[in-house]
């Protein structure tokens, strides 16, 4: 739905500005200094939008795989007591269940989430030597705790650290006056008038960049499964097995 709209976007703008820019001839005095203020200014603004947006999305994928890292230490260190790493399975089996079915990686972002202490409550009802056991490992168990706290806090606020209207508004006024003042150049050859639709393209698809920066798209849709399935594979004891029989068949 994503992609047909896109298409449908991007030959509706060649279409109605090739018209404009082959149909319309502007003689307009001091054309260049219309052209390098509006050119100035948007990329200006787009360039800082862009920039703290890639940093937004940087930030988020690195909170992402930080979770994923300390899910996956509590899973391995659960393993020295049988009956909590059971628990402590099935909490990270249904929580990147979840993100799998929605196809969303926000998924425990924008919705109530219980895994945390799902997998807290499992270290808790350790008794007597189990006990023991994992205290061996306090500090990297209560250290990870700690840090999903802090990295899901974190996550909630990146995600919602979009563009304002008044923003977006700024960005499309300046981006539709670049567009257009290409056309004031006085040359109208059909060679210089398609690098002016080309121009004007380039324009376009940094504010498509902007837009996906903004929603957090650019992660892409096979995002949600190469996270998942990664610990998935962990939880189940696949990469442990593939080694196995590596060094069997040696």
């Amino acid at each position: 739905m994503k992609r047909s709209f896109f298409v449908i976007s991007l030959l509706i703008f060649l279409v109605v500005y090739s018209a404009y820019v082959f149909l319309f001839n502007f003689n307009v005095d001091n054309y260049s200094d219309i052209i390098v203020a509006t050119t100035f200014f948007f990329t200006l603004f787009s360039g800082f939008f862009i920039t703290r947006q890639n940093d937004r999305y940087a930030a988020i994928a690195d909170e992402i795989s930080s979770t994923d890292g300390l899910f996956s230490l509590l899973y391995r260190i659960s393993s020295a007591v049988p009956s909590v790493q059971k628990k402590v399975r099935e909490a990270l089996r249904d929580h990147y269940q979840k993100i799998l079915d929605s196809n969303n990686w926000a998924y425990h972002v924008l919705n109530p989430s219980n895994t945390i202490t799902r997998v807290f409550n499992a270290y808790c009802e350790a008794e007597g030597d189990d006990a023991d056991k994992l205290d061996r490992f306090g500090d990297g168990f209560g250290g990870a705790f700690a840090s999903l706290q802090v990295s899901r806090k974190k996550m909630v606020m990146l995600h919602d650290e979009r563009l304002l209207p008044l923003q977006w508004a700024l960005v499309w006024i300046l981006a539709l006056l670049v567009i257009i003042s290409f056309n004031f150049i006085p040359n109208h050859t059909p060679i210089i008038n398609i690098l002016k639709v080309v121009f004007g393209l380039a324009v376009l698809f940094v504010v498509l960049l902007l837009k996906q920066l903004d929603g957090l798209s650019i992660f892409g849709k096979d995002f949600n499964k190469r996270t998942a399935n990664d610990i998935l594979r962990i939880i189940d004891e696949k990469d442990a097995a593939e080694l196995k029989k590596v060094k069997s068949s040696k």
